[in-house]
């Protein structure tokens, strides 16, 4: 069975930060190719959420807190390729929606890939961009208003 847990930077400790981490530079960065800045100093300010099989890491998600010109925004979703098609994202989506609706927010913000505008759609998200090279690889703007 599967649990998610929503953490800020600072309670993380040790072996889940390496955890996350490594999950999504296996994802991110070795699995599709692309050598970017997966540190970007904004970790320190998301809330994590974090889904687990037992004790293992499973998939992760990152809640960013609004700035001056956009929403707040869902980030680094990624699940671990043996758990994929297993509802993993939808729930950490779902969870995360919800987290963000209990802090009285109206506006959610994302950079989806591409090929994942259909999976975000499904939660009400919007398109507002036309489709733009971010690290190489087509992504695309998207809006929920909550």
């Amino acid at each position: 069975m599967y649990h998610t847990e929503f953490v800020r930077f600072n309670q993380l400790g040790s072996l889940t930060l390496y955890q996350l981490l490594k999950l999504r530079t296996d994802i991110f960065v070795v699995e599709q190719n692309c050598p970017y800045p997966e540190l970007d100093d904004r970790d320190q300010t998301a809330i994590h959420a974090l889904a687990y099989a037992d004790q293992q890491l499973i998939g992760c998600l990152r809640v960013l807190p609004r700035s001056e010109s956009r929403a707040v925004a869902i980030g680094r979703v990624a699940v671990h390729a043996d758990f994929r098609s297993h509802g993993i994202a939808r729930r950490l989506m779902n969870e995360a929606i919800e987290h963000i609706r209990r802090q009285e927010e109206t506006q959610v913000y994302l950079q989806a890939q591409e090929h994942l505008k259909a999976f975000y759609a499904s939660f009400g998200f919007e398109e507002t961009s036309e489709t733009y090279l971010e690290d190489g690889i087509p992504h695309i703007d998207m809006q929920l208003v909550l």
